[in-house]
C-alpha cells in the first residue's frame, strides 16, 4: 500500500508540473500568446505564410499541437497569416508607364511585357489595355501586360542632304515632301544662293506638313 500511495503521489506530482496547449489556430496573435501564458507556456512566432483561410495577424498552425501535455515553460510555435496572395488588379488606364510601375508595385505587382500600337483617341504613352484586366484576381507579384499607345499615327518623311544644292532645287525637294521651309540667309560669297545647313540634318524623319529650317549663302 505504501509503494502504492507514493506511485500515485510522484504521478500527482509529475501532472503538476505539466500543462494542455491550447488550441490557438484561428486566434489573432495577441489572444493566442495570452493564451498560452495562462496555461504556463512559453509562446514564440517562428514564421509568417500566406493563407487564403486565415485573416492576417491570425495563426494558422501551432506546434506542439492542441491538447498535448508538455512540461511548464515549454515553448509553443506559432505561425501566422500574412493574408491571402490573392489580390485585385488595379486600374491602369491612361497612366503613362512610370505611373503604371509605381501603381503595379504599391498592389505587389510587376509591370510584365509592353506592347505598342497608334491610336487616334489615346494620347501617347496611355496605357490602353492591360491583361489581367482591372479587377481581376492575381497571385502577389505576378505580371501585367500592358498595350501603350504611340498616339496618332502620323506619316513621316525623312529628309534628303540638301546641303550645297541651289536654293530653288532644294525648294521643289521639300515641296514634293509636303516639307514646309523655313529661310535664312548667312554671308557666303563662295557658295551665293546655296544650302549651306539643314534643320533636322539629313537622314532625320519630319512628320508631314513639318518644318525644315535651311540657310542660304548670300
Amino acid at each position: 500500500m505504501a509503494a502504492v500511495s507514493g506511485y500515485v503521489a510522484m504521478q500527482w506530482s509529475m501532472e503538476g508540473n505539466r500543462a494542455e496547449v491550447p488550441r490557438t489556430v484561428g486566434l489573432d496573435s495577441v489572444a493566442a500568446s495570452a493564451m498560452i501564458q495562462e496555461a504556463g507556456l512559453v509562446p514564440r512566432v517562428v514564421a509568417e505564410e500566406f493563407s487564403t483561410n486565415i485573416p492576417k495577424g491570425h495563426v494558422t498552425s501551432q506546434r506542439p499541437p492542441r491538447g498535448a501535455r508538455v512540461n511548464l515553460g515549454t515553448e509553443v510555435r506559432l505561425i501566422i497569416s500574412r493574408g491571402t496572395d490573392q489580390l485585385a488588379v488595379p486600374n491602369l488606364s491612361d497612366m503613362t508607364q512610370p505611373q503604371v510601375k509605381r501603381t503595379l508595385a504599391e498592389a505587389g505587382l510587376i509591370l510584365g511585357p509592353v506592347t505598342t500600337i497608334h491610336s487616334e483617341v489615346h494620347a501617347r504613352d496611355a496605357v490602353i489595355a492591360q491583361d489581367p484586366p482591372a479587377g481581376a484576381a492575381a497571385i502577389r507579384g505576378a505580371e501585367v501586360r500592358i498595350l501603350q499607345s504611340l498616339g496618332p499615327w502620323e506619316e513621316q518623311v525623312v529628309l534628303p542632304d540638301l546641303r550645297g544644292r541651289e536654293l530653288i532645287v532644294a525648294l521643289n525637294l521639300l515641296k514634293e515632301l509636303q516639307i514646309e521651309a523655313r529661310i535664312s540667309f548667312q554671308q557666303s560669297p563662295s557658295r551665293e544662293g546655296r544650302v549651306l545647313s539643314q534643320d533636322p540634318p539629313p537622314g532625320a524623319s519630319v512628320k508631314l506638313g513639318g518644318q525644315v529650317q535651311i540657310t542660304i549663302g548670300e
